[in-house]
């Protein structure tokens, strides 16, 4: 039975480490690499070379350090409230007027 319970302990963090560094790739190209495209070719092409290997190397130099639970739920936090944003944002471009209606009497 232990052997079991230390399967799934492995696999339950090798999802936890897997999703702690998709969810930094995925910050990382909204931070860094989009904001980019809008920059000459040339520029692309160094900025590509030396911070694409340099946001795997720090993906691994914090999973190293930070356990990956705590990682993992910090990164999901930051993702829904991303989420929320942007929806919010969107909802705002509607136009609709919210107010609370009027009470009588």
């Amino acid at each position: 039975m232990a052997n079991c319970s230390s399967t799934n302990n492995s696999a339950v963090r090798t999802a936890q480490i897997a999703s702690s560094a998709f969810l930094i790739l995925v910050f990382f190209v909204i931070i860094a690499i989009y904001p980019v495209t809008e920059i000459s070719t040339d520029v692309q092409n160094y900025f590509f070379l030396i911070y694409a290997p340099l946001a795997w190397i720090l993906a691994i130099v914090l999973l190293s350090v930070a356990p990956a639970k705590a990682v993992s739920r910090r990164l999901i936090f930051l993702a829904l409230g991303l989420l929320l944003l942007i929806a919010l944002n969107e909802l705002s471009k509607l136009g609709l007027v919210l107010t609370a209606p009027k009470l009588q009497g």
